[in-house]
């Protein structure tokens, strides 16, 4: 054991060359990212070896920003490359959070500031039976972005290979939807439906299913392409939800949705091009 201190380092001396404390030395051995070079079987203390450093303090500042255990040790075990790679795609995404986080953040204090002043106008129209073409999936909100657009374009070019089931455009006659069946954040997953109006005999096709909405009374208001943008729609989330329990009770049926009833990446900012919409039941 003589010979063996003297080529490594106990755990409070190796806490102080790595900047980590002792408990967290602790820690990373129960997760399995950094275990001693040699446990005492007598005494259970830990002894780490020198070229340990480099990993201790590599896992240390990848704490220090942020990066959960579980992603820690992914990046551990694999290649340099991949590792890279894996943390470059990691810290993309925690950008684009932090970005969304301040964005929430400016909303509330605009909320705070604007108190007292009148809400967003609020509709209501009753919605016929509609036959939709619909492609769902459980995801968290740094994939809604992509799965969104994606999905619109198999819509359309299942559409387009079926002709006489629908305008190959959005208007409001046949209008395309999101609906969300649940939050979709970060940190949260929920089923997100794309879907798109169609009229005749259609079969299912690779992940589209075919479904029918029912008749409803829905109440919305009406956006802008510029109060798309996160997270100025969530003051038309918040307004409608907001009337709807003041003039009745969500159907529990049919999740809230944006309705979109033009090609929002062709108009004009200030273009009214979609509604966030509730189907509700009114108060009798």
């Amino acid at each position: 054991m003589a010979a063996m201190s003297e080529k490594l380092h106990g755990i409070g001396e190796f806490a102080a060359l790595t900047r980590l404390s002792i408990k967290a030395l602790r820690r990373y051995d129960e997760h399995g990212i950094l275990a001693p070079a040699h446990v005492d079987p007598s005494t259970s203390y830990r002894y780490y070896s020198p070229e340990q450093i480099g990993r201790a303090t590599l896992i240390g500042d990848l704490r220090n920003v942020g990066v959960p255990l579980a992603v820690i040790a992914t990046l551990l075990e694999a290649t340099p490359e991949a590792g890279l790679a894996a943390f470059e795609d990691w810290w993309a995404r925690e950008e684009r959070r932090h970005l969304d986080r301040r964005g929430i953040g400016r909303y509330a204090n605009a909320r705070l500031r604007r108190e007292g002043q009148p809400p967003m106008e609020t509709h209501t129209r009753t919605v016929p039976a509609r036959k939709l073409a619909v492609i769902g999936k459980e995801l968290f909100q740094p994939e809604l972005e992509q799965f969104i657009m994606s999905s619109f374009h198999e819509l359309f070019s299942w559409a387009e290979r079926h002709p006489g089931l629908r305008a190959l455009d959005t208007t409001p006659e046949q209008p395309t939807y999101v609906v969300f069946h649940g939050p979709i954040t970060p940190d949260q997953a929920a089923v997100a439906e794309v879907c798109i109006v169609i009229d005749g005999p259609a079969e299912p096709e690779g992940d589209i299913v075919l479904k029918v909405e029912a008749e409803h009374l829905e109440a919305y208001t009406d956006v802008t392409r510029e109060g798309l943008e996160f997270p100025a729609i969530l003051a038309a989330y918040d307004a409608v939800a907001m009337w709807v329990t003041q003039h009745g009770s969500p159907l529990a049926t049919m999740p809230s949705r944006e309705v979109y009833v033009a090609d929002v990446m062709k108009a004009p900012m200030d273009a009214v091009v979609a509604s966030v919409a509730f189907p509700f039941i009114p108060k009798s």
